[in-house]
């Protein structure tokens, strides 16, 4: 079962910057907890490149994995670095690929990067964007549902990790409303859930988690990021294809502006066997 072992096998991607390394990171401490292996990979693109970089950056990224718990697999690789991530993670059957939110560019804003947007698009795993986060990771988990096959398996993925980490879980379904008064609430113990939330709430419980419920309206993609900022949420987890049948074509991807633009670190779920796009 997902919930029992989210991942086998993750992938982070490091080039020797702060946010790449937060990214191994994280991936560390997912990997140690889901008792999943890890790989850590340096990819030596067509630009200025000292020798010795990919393997201090290797060496840092494996002492921080080590000290959470795991001991990775080191690897260079060439090329692009999206694509060679992206090709590595499907040749070898990578559950999770971990990057940060940028391209390795060091100082100036905080920006989401072609590297990342590249990985979002074109790996054919789950994806997470590791933004900075407290040294215990995840604590307080957020995840999108909407009734659906595919977002009840994305609630169990969520499940496995809040079990594995003791990290609190929390379920929101967005009613999409694109004009007028943006709400939210949080539904009572003795609350029902609505149909949007029964089928994940009924699976969870199966496996003896009791997550919080909550719901909302308002632009689906805006208003998980609003929670995450809201109950300070260090990871929020979203299926690839969005939420509450939202198209790229009307909207963009949900989970792509969660991915760009959350405060937090960003799983997005995409199931086995699903198409890219």
């Amino acid at each position: 079962m997902i919930a029992d072992r989210p991942f086998s096998l993750v992938l982070a991607g490091v080039d020797g910057s702060e946010r790449a390394s937060e990214a191994a990171r994280q991936a560390a401490l997912l990997a140690s907890a889901v008792r999943a292996q890890l790989i850590v990979a340096y990819v030596i693109e067509d630009r200025p490149y000292e020798e010795g970089d990919a393997e201090r950056a290797l060496e840092a990224a494996s002492a921080a994995a080590r000290a959470a718990g795991v001991d990775p697999e080191a690897r260079i690789l060439t090329g692009d670095a999206g694509d060679a991530l992206a090709e590595e993670a499907e040749r070898d059957g990578v559950d999770l690929l971990c990057v940060g939110p940028d391209s390795g560019l060091l100082g100036g804003a905080i920006r989401f990067g072609h590297v990342a947007g590249k990985i979002l698009r074109d790996a054919t795993c789950s994806v997470l964007i590791a933004r900075p986060a407290e040294p215990a990771f995840p604590r307080h988990i957020a995840c999108a549902i909407d009734g659906s096959e595919a977002s009840v398996l994305t609630a169990l993925l969520a499940a496995g990790v809040a079990r594995a980490t003791d990290a609190e879980l929390r379920l929101v379904h967005v009613v999409p409303v694109f004009r007028g008064r943006n709400e939210e609430w949080t539904l009572g113990p003795q609350d029902e859930s609505p149909p949007e939330l029964e089928p994940s709430v009924k699976s969870l419980s199966s496996i003896g988690v009791e997550p919080i419920r909550e719901m909302a309206m308002g632009r689906p993609e805006r208003t998980l990021v609003r929670v995450a900022e809201r109950d300070e949420v260090d990871l929020v987890v979203v299926g690839h294809r969005g939420i509450g049948g939202v198209t790229r074509a009307l909207l963009g991807s949900v989970s792509e502006h969660v991915a760009h633009h959350a405060p937090c670190s960003v799983l997005v779920v995409r199931a086995s066997g699903e198409n890219r796009g």
